[in-house]
């Protein structure tokens, strides 16, 4: 049997297999992985460094907890879910995905432009 490259794979996107986002082999997971790692490890450092300063350490706990708070984030963030909502805004609300469309291409024309 004669295996394909990546550029002999012509399988329209739709009619692929999801991948599998807890599967834990994909690249994506290895980021998301690693990126909720290092959260997690600067929130503990930061609550660590600020020990018991009583001036500092309502704000440090706050940060740290906001940190532990984006490395669930991370770790739960499932692109399938944010293009399935994306789409069924477009398909709920088709005029105001057309103004958004619109003023996200006009915002990042005058930010190219200028350079």
């Amino acid at each position: 049997m004669q295996e394909m490259t990546p550029s002999q794979d012509i399988t329209p996107i739709q009619d692929r297999p999801p991948i599998e986002a807890g599967s834990g082999g994909s690249k994506l997971d290895q980021v998301k992985s690693t990126v909720a790692d290092k959260l997690v490890e600067a929130a503990d450092t930061l609550r660590q460094k600020t020990g018991q300063n009583d001036a500092v350490a309502p704000y440090a706990n706050q940060a740290s907890d906001w940190l532990h708070h984006a490395a669930d984030y991370v770790r739960d963030f499932d692109p399938a879910e944010v293009k399935a909502g994306i789409q069924r805004q477009v398909h709920e609300n088709p005029g105001r995905s057309l103004i958004a469309a619109a003023a996200v291409g006009l915002a990042l024309g005058i930010l190219l432009r200028r350079r």
